[in-house]
């Protein structure tokens, strides 16, 4: 099996396992638990938070979540649970599924999006003008730092520069970046990370959250800083720490990008490029066909790729994906994903180009 659908998850890495067993095996207690054994499995966690604040050479609160998506929904209930005069929440339109499903759970929010130069990108002049008028009503703003379906990355500094000046709470979104590229957390409120995008479990991820911006959005929420419920799983946790502290980014990825993008038969496919974008992720426009033939096809020879966001079932694509692949004359029934990992090899790309080129 060829996997060139890394974007929507990873398998385990072999330390990520090791610690995984361990733990399990070693320190299966509750950490809510008062006794000694509880103690120390408190204390682990104390250690995961501290290796993670290291990581990111930062200081947020650790909250453990089920997932990104979950991270997502506690980091904006959490920003917009309480009363107040702020009406606005501002993003972009290419957030994952999970942004726009938290903030419809208050609905006495205006969701108001970056405003966008020609291309359907940011444009950064007119997003300041629109937080120096605005900044009195707008009660967060998020924004994912790399986009799953295009690979662009956002302005997360200038942005964040921007909130800084007005005390607003800026969320991003850092699924598809952690471990890939260099977060600019001094400014961010809070970032919400998945383990099993970079080689951690499934089932688990995190969000990272200053202590001073942490509500209490449910008084029956006893666990996780009064954000959430339920048991604290550890040694997940454990091993999504140790996998972000492991990963490291291949040359060969920027390697890999390059040769799909230059052999790819142009009379067939059109990738799309940004500047900047993260060499992971390869989203491609077809000029003969669909992408779910294209997919259908690739998969009958064990190639995976994806026509969509796994989140919603394959086919899910954001406003801004849209806009973008109409603007250059395409449906979004002609985009698929490629996207790679530092365990794709020269052969397995080599295979998918004499596979794709000859799809009629």
């Amino acid at each position: 099996m060829i996997n060139l659908d890394y974007a929507a998850t990873t398998p385990m890495s072999p330390s990520a396992m090791q610690r995984y067993f361990n733990t399990n095996q070693k320190f299966y207690y509750n950490s809510e638990s008062l006794h000694s054994g509880g103690d120390m499995v408190k204390n682990i966690v104390h250690n995961c938070e501290n290796a993670l604040n290291e990581y990111f050479t930062d200081n947020f609160t650790l909250v453990t979540s089920t997932s990104g998506s979950h991270a997502n929904e506690m980091a904006l209930n959490n920003y917009l649970y309480h009363e107040s005069n702020k009406t606005i929440v501002l993003t972009s339109k290419f957030e994952h599924p999970s942004v726009y499903a938290a903030i419809h759970q208050h609905n006495r929010y205006d969701i108001r999006y970056f405003p966008e130069d020609e291309t359907g990108m940011i444009d950064l002049t007119l997003t300041e003008q629109f937080i120096q008028q605005h900044h009195e009503a707008i009660a967060c703003i998020i924004c994912v730092h790399v986009s799953s379906e295009t690979g662009y990355i956002f302005p997360i500094e200038q942005l964040g520069e921007l909130t800084n000046q007005f005390n607003i709470p800026f969320h991003v979104d850092a699924v598809q970046s952690a471990g890939k590229l260099v977060i600019p957390t001094q400014y961010v409120t809070s970032l919400s990370i998945s383990g099993h995008k970079f080689f951690g479990p499934k089932g688990i991820g995190a969000l990272l959250i200053r202590e001073e911006a942490l509500r209490i959005t449910n008084p029956f929420y006893h666990h996780e800083h009064h954000m959430r419920n339920g048991t604290v799983d550890v040694p997940s946790l454990v091993a999504m720490t140790q996998a972000l502290i492991d990963y490291k980014q291949s040359d060969t990825i920027q390697q890999f990008n390059h040769k799909i993008i230059t052999t790819l038969d142009p009379a067939l496919y059109v990738p799309m490029k940004f500047e900047p974008q993260l060499k992971n992720i390869i989203p491609i426009l077809i000029n003969k066909t669909d992408g779910q033939y294209i997919m259908q096809q690739l998969s009958q020879h064990n190639i995976l790729i994806s026509t969509g966001t796994a989140c919603g079932h394959g086919t899910m694509h954001s406003r801004g994906l849209e806009t973008l692949i109409t603007k250059q004359g395409y449906s979004v029934h002609q985009y698929i994903r490629v996207s790679l990992s530092t365990l794709t090899t020269e052969e397995e790309i080599n295979t998918f180009l004499e596979v794709i080129n000859q799809i009629t």
